[in-house]
């Protein structure tokens, strides 16, 4: 049988964003490009999983806002999925997509 290994060009990444409760630009803590497949493994392929930001332009957009905390932990796990890495099974559109039910530890 024949390996073939991936260049860094065909690795579907997802860029995740780790976001503090009020959905302001300077709110998102941290984030970090995974591959599409990793992403699926953590928070699971059902697309139920995941909310479909519609028109949203940037990852903070559409968030239910809470009370302001400069300071405060994380509160959403927001993922951006690009064109190439769209797929007919969990991410059926480029975009934005809350990762629901899940709060970043």
């Amino acid at each position: 049988m024949y390996n073939k290994y991936l260049t860094v060009e065909e690795i579907q990444l997802a860029t995740v964003f780790y976001i503090r409760e009020d959905s302001q630009p300077d709110n998102i803590l941290s984030s970090r490009e995974v591959s599409v497949d990793d992403l699926i493994n953590l928070y699971g392929s059902a697309p139920s999983n995941y909310k479909y930001m519609k028109g949203a332009s940037s990852p903070y957009a559409n968030i239910d806002q809470g009370p302001e905390n400069a300071y405060s932990d994380p509160a959403h796990v927001v993922v951006k999925i690009e064109g190439n890495e769209v797929n007919q099974d969990t991410f059926t559109n480029e975009g934005f997509y809350i990762v629901r039910d899940i709060k970043p530890e």
